[in-house]
């Protein structure tokens, strides 16, 4: 039975079958009707399956070009069996894909294993042989939105690959369904969450790790009027977004860039840090001030990654 809610601004009654009208024919919970009726998962984030196949996020500031097989370079992208070339325009989000295969591993998706899901990009130059799930097909080169639909046999993280030789295209799209439709354009601080639960950093979003004088943002431990002992200092971190698993955590000297070091900026040298219980909430940093001051201040960057 349709529910009456009151519009608090003019007291008009409105019912909510008029703000959402879903037609069920029998009352089932039947999860097939609903997705069909909003459109997908579009409220919950849109229909693409794939993230950050716009203007690039690109948080580890890869420059582009060649990737070694199993390395990330722009959020959520890595190169496939024996490496891949590719550079994306920071502008206008056009892939220029040399060669090699180029994979995203899309975490667990419902409703699309055994089901048809259609892949496409923007205005390819050339072929892009395509896999999902291990399912295979080729986008042909052409104008306008070109893709293919395909049924991957399976379950649990799906491997979508798109190797190509030479060509250019914009915009990949993964949907559910059996045709490609435009593509689902979202807002740069919902694409940048997506990314970080897979990878997050301490730096600014367009800072490298390890660039050398990257103050903003870093760590600080900060104490003063202690007596003249040696001390170990620790700081907790809690991440911006939950990770999908207990990440890897690597600290930055800000100060140098030094790989697994704390600013000891007392004395102005680098220190060794320890990480301890790092979970999908957060972890705890910890390091060794130099001497026996009576003030410790440590300093760093940090790197979280629970990638694929």
């Amino acid at each position: 039975m349709a529910q009456k809610i009151i519009d608090l601004d003019t007291q008009h009654p409105t019912w909510v079958g008029d703000l959402f009208p879903v037609a069920f024919g029998k009352c089932n919970d039947n999860f097939t009707e609903l997705y069909a009726a909003t459109g997908g998962l579009t409220a919950m984030g849109g229909k693409n399956m794939l993230i950050n196949c716009g203007i690039p996020i690109n948080q580890r500031g890869f420059a582009g070009g060649a990737l070694a097989a199993g390395v990330y370079g722009y959020d959520r992208w890595k190169a496939g069996i024996g490496g891949c070339n590719v550079t994306i325009n920071a502008t206008t989000g056009v892939f220029t894909h040399t060669s090699g295969p180029l994979q995203q591993i899309v975490e667990a998706p419902p409703l699309a294993w055994g089901q048809p899901l259609t892949i496409s990009v923007e205005n390819p130059s050339g072929s892009i042989a395509v896999s999902v799930g291990g399912t295979t097909a080729t986008i042909t080169s052409g104008s306008g939105r070109r893709g293919v639909t395909i049924t991957p046999s399976g379950s649990g993280n799906m491997t979508v690959q798109l190797t190509a030789t030479g060509v250019t295209y914009s915009r990949p799209q993964l949907e559910r369904g059996s045709a490609a439709t435009p593509f689902d354009v979202r807002w740069y601080a919902l694409e940048l969450l997506l990314c970080q639960r897979y990878y997050e950093k301490s730096y600014n979003d367009t800072v490298k790790p390890g660039t050398a004088g990257a103050g903003d943002g870093r760590c600080t431990v900060l104490v003063t009027g202690l007596p003249a002992t040696a001390h170990i200092w620790g700081q907790s971190v809690d991440f911006r977004v939950s990770k999908r698993a207990n990440p890897s955590i690597t600290t930055y000297s800000h100060a140098t860039g030094a790989v697994g070091m704390a600013r000891d900026s007392s004395v102005n040298g680098d220190v060794p840090t320890a990480i301890s219980a790092p979970g999908q909430a957060g972890f705890l940093w910890y390091a060794s001030a130099a001497g026996s001051p009576a003030s410790v201040n440590l300093e760093c960057h940090w790197v979280a990654d629970a990638e694929l």
